[in-house]
């Protein structure tokens, strides 16, 4: 019989829990310039030199900051157009995953999604029904806090009453792993087909 080893899983997202990303590409990337015309390549110099890390952790605006990447390609009219491919293209939920968020919520494991995500994508994560699955969802457009920071695994903590090794945070970067653990939480480094493996952590046998 198992048993589940922690009272809390924090799910991160991307990678996790929407199987959108290989080899670091973002799915909504490979095909951009075929299916819209514009420049992925301008796109991603213009948005990921920092901005979007403002953007991430509420310092700045998703929609103003691809506005006015439109604008400068001439294409001002097509912003909105730019977000709504990236965040359709990009919905790729992996149902193994979530089959075990179910088991473990079954088992009466508390679940959260723990995402680096901007404001706007966390209520997309939402409305597209991942946060049924979760008891609460934790993002950094709206905690104003990104991962690695320690804080960001405090803030949570703090919402949710459960720390220290009660809580494993499953995640595809190595980086948010050691920090959660230096944190003081358990961690599982989440890659493509570790689906067993994440089981067998979660669960004792007896």
């Amino acid at each position: 019989m198992q048993h589940p080893r922690y009272k809390l899983i924090a799910w991160d997202f991307d990678g996790v829990l929407n199987a959108n990303v290989t080899d670091g590409i973002f799915a909504w990337m490979k095909t951009f310039d075929e299916d819209t015309g514009m420049s992925v390549r301008s796109l991603a110099t213009y948005l990921f030199n920092g901005r979007f890390q403002r953007a991430m952790v509420g310092e700045a605006d998703l929609h103003e900051l691809v506005g006015e990447w439109a604008a400068s390609e001439g294409v001002p009219h097509r912003a909105g157009e730019v977000i709504d491919y990236w965040f359709d293209r990009d919905h790729i939920p992996d149902e193994k995953t979530l089959a075990i968020v179910r088991k473990a919520r079954t088992a009466g494991v508390t679940n959260v999604i723990a995402t680096n995500n901007e404001v706007y994508r966390a209520d997309w994560i939402e409305q597209q029904g991942f946060g049924d699955h979760m008891h609460a969802v934790f993002a950094a457009g709206r905690m104003r806090l990104a991962k690695p920071d320690l804080a960001y695994f405090a803030h949570i903590e703090d919402a949710m009453g459960v720390t220290g090794k009660d809580v494993i945070l499953v995640d595809d970067l190595e980086e948010n792993v050691q920090a959660a653990r230096a944190h003081g939480w358990d961690a599982f480094h989440f890659v493509p087909g570790s689906h067993e493996a994440l089981e067998a952590k979660l669960y004792r046998q007896g």
